[in-house]
């Protein structure tokens, strides 16, 4: 089983006044040819997808694309964990939705620690 982490994706951050949607968009696309490329079957992504607690519209976008992009690749399931710069109830909120993609959110701790076992 091939699994591949990252983390401290940072989506939306801009450097100074210059916004980098671009750059944020190649490395995803980046990302996805990689997870094809070598067959990776788990990514766990380790916190900080955003920059912010109230991630722009646009950082959402390119989440948003690259989970449908993973969900069409080899990879069998995605675990995505916040990090301090990540709102733990943003991420949480499409949980439901994610987990029929196999696409696992940790957002915040649960009561019961079994509830997280995969």
């Amino acid at each position: 089983m091939k699994i591949l982490h990252t983390s401290d994706w940072h989506l939306g951050r801009a450097l100074f006044t210059r916004r980098r949607y671009e750059e944020f968009a190649a490395f995803l696309d980046w990302l996805l040819r990689l997870i094809q490329d070598e067959a990776i079957e788990v990514l766990v992504v380790a916190g900080d997808v955003f920059d912010t607690t109230t991630p722009g519209t646009r950082a959402q976008q390119l989440y948003y694309r690259f989970l449908r992009g993973l969900a069409a690749s080899p990879c069998r399931h995605a675990v995505i964990v916040a990090g301090n710069h990540d709102s733990p109830s943003f991420l949480d909120a499409p949980k439901e939705l994610l987990r029929a993609f196999n696409v696992h959110v940790v957002g915040s701790a649960c009561s019961n620690p079994a509830d997280e076992v995969l």
